[in-house]
Parts: structure tokens; C-alpha cells; sequence
């Protein structure tokens, strides 16, 4: 008798495990998709107008998730659409006028000046560099002085007129 028992139980409890095993498990989870900011835009703005059938991907050139770790995050902000506020860099804090020039070097590949800010802090300026408060642009490096030409713009962002200022480095400066 014992062993009749013992096969019942046997047998009951695998016809349970194999019953429980049968038991099916939910779908795993389908990753959320971000849509881009227009598509959220139109989706909001008009939902009648979306169709089932109609799917959002997420955006392959998406600048957070491929962005490069070592490039400048400044470089990044200044990259920002044309609508964007542009961002001014250091020697576009004040008047041109307020700049001093203390070095200039003569190199084979381009010549360069060392500047000195109003507020103390030296920079490096080469031709083409943007300098002072009306957007100007080094134009010329010679062996005493640097010309900028800087624009006059109305409100439409139109050119009015052309300056060129010359910044030379003081005469008590000047060794030979």
C-alpha cells in the first residue's frame, strides 16, 4: 500500500509541475520609441489625422546618442540651427579698441598675434578670427599690428558699411 501511495503522489505532483509548465509567459516589452520634436509636434497638433499604419522611428542622426565624447561642447552649441542664438566667444566682449596686441609671429604656415583681453586674459588670434563687439574679422597679420575689418549691420542683419581698424602693439613695445 505504501507503494501505490507513493506512485499516486509521484504521479500527481509531475502532472502538476507539467501542468504549471505549460503556462504561458507575456510577450516581452517593445522598447519605447522617441519621436522627433516636429513629429510630436504634428501628432499633438492634429491626432485625427495619424493613422495606425503610420509608425514613428526614432531619429538616426539624433546628436545626444551619437555625439562625439571628445569634441568641444562649445563647438557643439555654436553647431546649432540657424535660428539659434549664436554664441560669442571670448574676444567678442567688447570694443575693438580696448585690445591690446603685444606679440606678433611671422610663421611659414600663417602668421599669428598674441592679444590681451580688457580683462587681463592673453589669446592667440589668427587671420580670420573673430574679434570685438561688431563682429570683425582679422583680415591681415603684419610684423607690428593686426587689421580687423568690422561691419556695421541695421536690424535685418544687412551690411550697411566696412571698417578697417588697425590695433598695433605700443611703440615702447617695440625691440629689435
Amino acid at each position: 500500500m505504501s507503494r501505490r501511495l507513493v506512485t499516486a503522489l509521484l504521479a500527481a505532483s509531475l502532472s502538476l509541475s507539467l501542468f504549471a509548465c505549460k503556462k504561458e509567459e507575456p510577450p516581452p516589452e517593445q522598447p519605447v520609441k522617441r519621436a522627433e520634436p516636429a513629429k510630436q509636434a504634428a501628432a499633438q497638433a492634429a491626432p485625427a489625422q495619424l493613422d495606425a499604419s503610420a509608425k514613428i522611428e526614432p531619429s538616426v542622426t539624433d546628436a545626444s546618442r551619437h555625439r562625439n565624447p571628445f569634441q568641444s561642447h562649445v563647438i557643439l552649441l555654436r553647431g546649432i540651427g540657424d535660428g539659434a542664438k549664436k554664441i560669442k566667444g571670448p574676444l567678442e566682449c567688447c570694443e575693438l579698441t580696448l585690445f591690446r596686441v603685444h606679440a606678433v609671429v611671422a610663421a611659414r604656415d600663417g602668421a599669428f598675434a598674441l592679444v590681451q583681453a580688457p580683462d587681463g586674459k592673453r589669446y592667440v588670434v589668427r587671420k580670420g578670427d573673430v574679434i570685438g563687439t561688431k563682429e570683425g574679422k582679422v583680415i591681415k597679420i603684419d610684423g607690428r599690428a593686426i587689421t580687423v575689418r568690422e561691419f556695421t549691420k541695421d536690424q535685418d542683419g544687412k551690411v550697411l558699411s566696412a571698417e578697417d581698424t588697425e590695433v598695433k602693439i605700443p611703440a615702447e613695445k617695440i625691440t629689435r
